[in-house]
Formats: structure tokens, sequence, C-alpha cells
């Protein structure tokens, strides 16, 4: 256990899941559970409200899209009803733009956080949450001694005159600095404070003595040491302001406040937050190492072959698509546009297993059967329950003048003649690999002919549901008025414009990718 789980001690505090997925709460109770926290669960935003009123957690994690009421709404909503404590609220989401974010902290979210989650970065973040409420009950405990001090007459008082010298205290100030009443007289104040604490108040007297605007009306406060118990230094609050007297020109009222706490608090939140920034720098240090990685297993394949045309749009800084393309030893073109689960960097780390695989047996001149089944298999042994890859596999025989594709999890592969327009749909039938084994048969391609100018264009679902502000996704109708009448070399931008015009110039929510096959293009 680290110094930071020792610190605290999570088994009091309560945390609300809000989230439709269930393996989404199964994942975050997981994670919670290890830390310590206990658990409470809603499936919506309505939900999500009634725990809240009967059961009252400390931390909500709310999800922001979710059936019956989404997280927004249900974050409105806590916010409109707790006002006699501070509840934090993370959004927990998919969607990661700007907008996004910016949305989730307005209507009351008090931090953001893009599924897929890291757990370091999740257990960091939970970690600074209930410190945080540590910190505020402190805070609470401390405000409440202090009203009462406050009306008790209890806080530390002195009075004293333009040269320092003391005329009155009272009890408190004694059990502040440790010394009894009697020891405070015929001293001045500067001697009991700290050397620069002296210099700080004797500033303000002489910056006031030199003011002829008249009394001191409004207290000036600023924090500055006392010498406390044994010579101690004591940080504390000093507000200063005059007191009207007969008998004197000019006499000064100190009220001092201990701040020790406060400045512990401080202490700590600094570290915790230095604590945050390196784990932050080591996480874009890993994801460095990671792009460079990826990059490097993709460059090694055929994507600059004239008979394709790709794009990859990534909605994050790691896209949880790929493109991978090779030619066989007898010349025929193998691609593969798989979209992984998620976004970022998991999903992207999902596909890798069988980024080695496909390269290894298009190399040994497979039937597309055989390689679909093979790349099954990989995905199968390779990643963990829930996760999978949509995909489509494509073979693409130039001397034949055909192809053939094999669809799972993935929208349909469309048959587009020279001009764009839909000439046939290859429908995706079949799972997304890496859920369960498949036979030869399931494995089987469907076939296609292509004549001159004829190409297939696979991608990715992110496409489909690139999503205007008005929330219309652009689906298959609108995907194929950008290609109608569009010459092939204008394809890809093409889906360039109509992405950044649904999405009015925002990176779209999910990763989107684009293949087009078929004879050589115009280069």
């Amino acid at each position: 256990m680290t110094d930071a789980q020792q610190d605290l001690d999570y088994s009091g505090l309560r945390v609300l899941i809000a989230d439709d997925t269930q393996a989404n709460r199964a994942l975050v109770r997981a994670y919670l559970v290890r830390l310590g926290f206990a658990v409470l669960m809603a499936v919506n935003g309505e939900e999500a409200v009634d725990v809240f009123r009967r059961e009252r957690p400390d931390i909500v994690l709310m999800d922001v899209m979710m059936p019956v009421m989404d997280g927004l709404e249900a974050t409105r909503r806590l916010r409109a009803e707790v006002c006699d404590r501070w509840v934090p609220i993370v959004m927990l989401s998919a969607l990661g733009g700007e907008s996004d974010v910016i949305a989730g902290l307005n209507v009351g979210a008090d931090d953001y956080l893009v599924k897929p989650l890291s757990y370091q970065t999740f257990a960091a973040k939970m970690r600074s949450v209930a410190r945080s409420l540590s910190f505020q009950s402190q805070r609470n405990q401390a405000l409440e001694q202090l009203r009462a001090v406050s009306e008790a007459m209890s806080d530390a008082l002195v009075t004293f005159d333009a040269q320092g010298m003391i005329l009155s205290v009272n009890p408190a100030l004694s059990a502040l600095f440790g010394r009894g009443p009697a020891q405070f007289f015929g001293h001045s104040l500067y001697d009991f404070l700290t050397p620069a604490g002296a210099s700080c108040l004797a500033q303000d007297i002489e910056v006031w003595l030199a003011d002829s605007g008249g009394a001191l009306a409004v207290p000036r406060v600023r924090e500055l040491e006392i010498m406390g118990w044994a010579g101690r230094p004591v940080p504390v609050e000093l507000a200063l302001s005059q007191l009207p007297a007969q008998d004197r020109d000019i006499v000064f009222l100190a009220v001092l406040r201990d701040i020790s706490e406060r400045k512990r608090s401080e202490r700590e939140l600094a570290r915790y937050t230095q604590q945050l920034q390196h784990y932050h720098d080591e996480a874009e240090r890993e994801n460095a190492l990671a792009l460079a990685v990826l990059e490097r297993q993709l460059r090694r394949g055929g994507l600059d072959d004239p008979r394709l045309r790709h794009c990859v749009m990534p909605a994050q800084r790691f896209s949880g698509d790929l493109v991978l393309a090779a030619s066989a030893p007898d010349g025929r073109l193998f691609a593969m546009l798989a979209d992984a689960t998620g976004h970022g960097l998991g999903a992207a780390v999902s596909v890798l297993p069988a980024v080695a695989e496909f390269y290894r047996l298009v190399a040994t001149g497979p039937d597309l059967a055989e390689l679909v089944q093979a790349l099954n298999q990989t995905l199968l042994e390779s990643l963990p329950l829930g996760r999978f890859v949509a995909a489509a596999v494509a073979c693409l025989d130039s001397e034949k003048g055909g192809a053939k594709v094999w669809v799972g999890g993935i929208p349909d592969v469309l048959h587009l003649d020279v001009c764009g327009k839909l000439l046939s749909r290859l429908r995706s039938d079949h799972l997304p690999l890496g859920i369960e084994a498949l036979s030869h048969a399931e494995a089987a391609p469907q076939c296609v002919q292509l004549a001159a100018g004829e190409q297939l264009m696979l991608f990715s679902d992110g496409l489909l549901e690139a999503g205007s502000e008005e929330g219309e996704a652009l689906g298959y109708a609108g995907v194929l008025d950008a290609m109608n009448g569009r010459s092939r070399d204008e394809l890809l931008g093409a889906i360039d414009a109509v992405v950044a015009r649904q999405c009015s110039g925002l990176r779209p929510h999910d990763d989107i990718s684009v293949l087009l096959l078929g004879a050589d293009f115009p280069r």
C-alpha cells in the first residue's frame, strides 16, 4: 500500500455509479472496491437521483449518455437539491471532446474522465476527491469550532498603541501564544512575532500612519507568524482595525486566528497536485512510446499500394481504428479495416495482436477464410472478456477483376461505380472478431466483380454516427449522398468535407476510418 493510500481511510465513503452499461458498472465497481470504497449502483439518471436521495452517497460517478434521463440532466438535478454539503460529481464518458467536457462542468460536475478508464489515473483521481472531502470535513469542523469560539468571545484579541505597546489581551491570546496574561503587559506586540511577522505588521502600521485620510475603517487582513509554545513559529491570520480611544491618539485592535491546519492542508494539496502532475507526465511518456510502436507496426504494410486509398480521423490522440494492407506473393492485395472496442490507447492496443498475424499470414498467400479464422483465434486468445474488434477483411485480385470480402460487426461494405454511385452492398452479417470461434463456413467471404473504375468502400461506424449540433447522425443516406457524383480521386476529400460539415468543424465523437479498394488510383 502506498503512502497516499495509508493517509486516508476510504471505508466510510460511499460512491454512487450511474451507468446504463453493465460492463462499465462492473469495471468501475471493481476499481472502487480495490481502492476500499463502498459502492451503490444506478442504471440511468433518474434512478441515480432516486438512489442519491435515499442513500446520500459521498461521491457520484455519472455516465453522460443514458436512457430515461442522461447524466447532464441528472447532475443538474443533484446540484439543485444538494445545498447543505459538497458532493463531488465526476463525469465518466466516452465523449471526450472539449465541448463535451465543458457541458459536463457547466451543469455542475467537478471533474470529467474519458472512457475507457486507466486504473492508475482513475485511482489517483478518486484519492484526490477523497482527500478533498477529508479536507472539506476538516474545514467544516474548524469552522464550527471557530463559530463556537466567536460566540463565546474567545477569538485571540489584543489591543495596542501606535508604538506596538500591548494594552489588553483576552484568554484566547494567552492560549495561542502559550503565555499568561501578565507576561504581555509592558511589552510590544512585535516582541511576540517572528522577525518577518513583525516586519509585516510594522509595514501596515507605517502605511496607515502615513495616510492622512482618517481612521482605519476597513480591517487590514494578512498572514504572518507569531512565536507560540517554546518559541515555535505559528502561522496566523491577523485582522487589524482601529478602535476609538479617548485618552490615546491611536489604538489598534488585532484579531488573531491560528491557521496551522489550513496551511498544512495547502501543503498537502500542493504535494498531491505535484503527484498528479507526475502521473500525468508519466502517462504522456507512455503514450508517446505506445504511439511510436503503433506507427512502426503500421508503416511496415502496403498502404502505399496504388490499388487503395485510405484515411483515419481519430477522436483522441490514439485511434481505435486501424487500416492494414499487404500484398501476397501472387500479387493479391489483402486489406483490413478494424475498429476495436472503445477509443484511444486501449482500443489501439486491442488490435495490435492481430497486426503481426495479418502481415505474417498474408506473406504465405492464404485463402481469405483462413486469414479471418486465424485473426479471430489470435484475438480470442489475447483480448480480455468484453473486448472485441469489428472488422472488414478484403482480398483484391487485380488479374481476375474480382474481390472477396468478409464483414463482421462493421458497417456494410459499399460497391461503388466510377462516379461514386451505389451498385451493391456487401452486408455485415457476422459477429466481430474475438468473440467466439469461427468455423470455415462462418469465415467464408462474399464475392464481387469489379469493373474498370469501380471500387469497394470500407468504413467504421464512426462515419455513420458523425453527429450534427442537432444530434442527427450522418447515416448511410448521408454517406451515399456525399459519394454520389464524385470521381475516384475526389472521394476522400468528399468524406473529409461532409464530416467537417456534420460535426461543425469539431473533432468527431468516435474514430472514423475509410478504405477504398479498386484498380490503380490516380497518383
